[in-house]
């Protein structure tokens, strides 16, 4: 009797730790892809978003100072509210990545908790395929913010290349023409 309790329990162990070392790569394969993803993150992040913004606005400022027409310049009013709501994705983007720096912090955490207690058997253990299913859900929310992120990026930056340069110098023909 003691011997087949033994037995029971001995199977039972193998298992839980069979399931241990599955759901520990799934983990990994998580903070794997988190990484990655924060990887791709940094290096899309435009540390001078401020700045871009900053001259963008005082460029505006500029046009409204120096512009004075009786007529109205369709091209020109196309290319301006271009550029405005160029500035107003700058803000957009600044919140973005701002939320995204602070998900990418907290679901590291998170998924490094779990994996602890994984490791070391804590809490409830027949919850711990349920928990990293939650925690595959938040990665894929931060994937989706990412990619809404870059949508953003490029959409603001290709307006910045195309309009940055030529109301930068219509303003400083407006400004000599003006002295």
């Amino acid at each position: 009797m003691k011997k087949a309790l033994f037995f029971i329990v001995l199977v039972f162990i193998s298992c839980s730790d069979l399931r241990k070392e599955d759901q520990l790569g799934k983990l990994k394969m998580l903070q794997d892809n988190l990484s990655k993803s924060h990887n791709e993150f940094q290096s899309a992040f435009i540390d001078s978003l401020h700045l871009m913004t900053m001259a963008s606005s005082d460029l505006e400022r500029e046009l409204k100072q120096n512009y004075k027409s009786d007529k109205v310049d369709i091209v020109l009013g196309k290319r301006v509210d271009d550029y405005k709501r160029m500035r107003r994705m700058f803000g957009s983007m600044g919140r973005f990545g701002s939320k995204l720096r602070r998900a990418y912090v907290e679901q590291e955490k998170q998924l490094q908790t779990l994996f602890i207690d994984i490791e070391n058997g804590f809490g409830e253990r027949n919850k711990y395929d349920l928990y990293i299913d939650v925690e595959k859900e938040k990665n894929e929310q931060i994937f989706i913010l990412l990619e809404e992120y870059l949508a953003l990026k490029n959409a603001a930056l290709e307006i910045y290349e195309a309009q940055h340069l030529w109301i930068s110098n219509f303003v400083a023909e407006l400004k000599s023409k003006n002295e």
